[in-house]
C-alpha cells in the first residue's frame, strides 16, 4: 500500500469500526477520504477489496509493533516500548486504532472473523504465551485507554502534547508504577 492510499484505508477503517462493514457504503468512505466514488473504486474495485486492504493494513501495522518488541524480555521495558509504539501508531492512524479497538471490544454488528487474529497480535506484543486472566484484563485496559485517549487527542488536535500522558496512563494500567521525576 502506498502512502497516498493510507487516507482511504484509515477512513474506511474508522467507518467500519463505527458502523460495521455492512452499514458502511463506498460513498461514505470516498467522502471521508476526500475521494470521488469512482476514484476510490479505481484503487479498490469493490467494498470487499477495500475491507481486505483495511484488515491487511491493520494486520501489518500490528505485526510490525509485535515484531519490534519481540526481542525484548517480558516485563516493564517490553510493555513500555509496546505502549510507545502503539501510541505512535494510534496518533498517526486513528482509523486503524478504531478498528483495532473493535477487536478488543466487539460491537457485535458484523462477522468479525477477518479481524479475529488482530486482537491476538496486539496481545503478542506484551506476552509470548496466552496471558493469565489478570494480565489479560490489564493489557485490555491499557489498550482501551490508549486507543480512546489517542482518538480524543486527535479529535482535540492535541496529539503531540498528550503523547507522554497517554503512554504513562497506559503503562500504569499494566500495573507498572511510572517513576515520578
Amino acid at each position: 500500500m502506498t502512502a497516498a492510499l493510507s487516507g482511504p484505508i484509515d477512513a474506511a477503517a474508522s467507518l467500519f469500526a463505527r458502523h460495521g462493514f455492512a452499514r458502511t457504503s463506498v460513498q461514505a468512505v470516498a467522502d471521508a477520504a476526500g475521494y470521488s466514488k469512482a476514484g476510490l473504486l479505481h484503487h479498490f474495485p469493490t467494498k470487499l477489496a477495500l475491507h481486505t486492504a483495511v484488515v491487511d493494513a491493520c494486520r501489518t501495522e500490528t505485526a510490525r509493533v509485535r515484531d519490534r518488541v519481540a526481542e525484548l524480555p517480558l516485563g516493564a521495558e517490553r510493555d513500555r516500548r509496546a505502549i510507545e509504539l502503539l501510541v505512535d501508531l494510534s496518533l498517526a492512524r486513528p482509523g486503524l486504532v478504531s478498528l483495532l479497538l473493535s477487536t478488543i471490544v466487539p460491537m457485535g454488528d458484523d462477522d468479525t472473523a477477518p479481524l479475529d487474529d488482530l486482537g491476538d497480535l496486539l496481545f503478542e506484543a506484551f506476552d509470548d504465551a496466552p496471558p493469565s486472566e489478570a494480565r489479560r484484563i490489564r493489557v485490555t485496559g491499557a489498550l482501551v485507554a490508549l486507543g480512546i485517549l489517542a482518538l480524543e487527542a486527535r479529535r482535540c488536535d492535541n496529539a503531540s502534547p498528550w503523547r507522554n500522558e497517554i503512554i504513562a496512563t497506559s503503562f500504569d494500567a499494566l500495573g507498572h508504577a511510572e517513576s515520578q521525576a
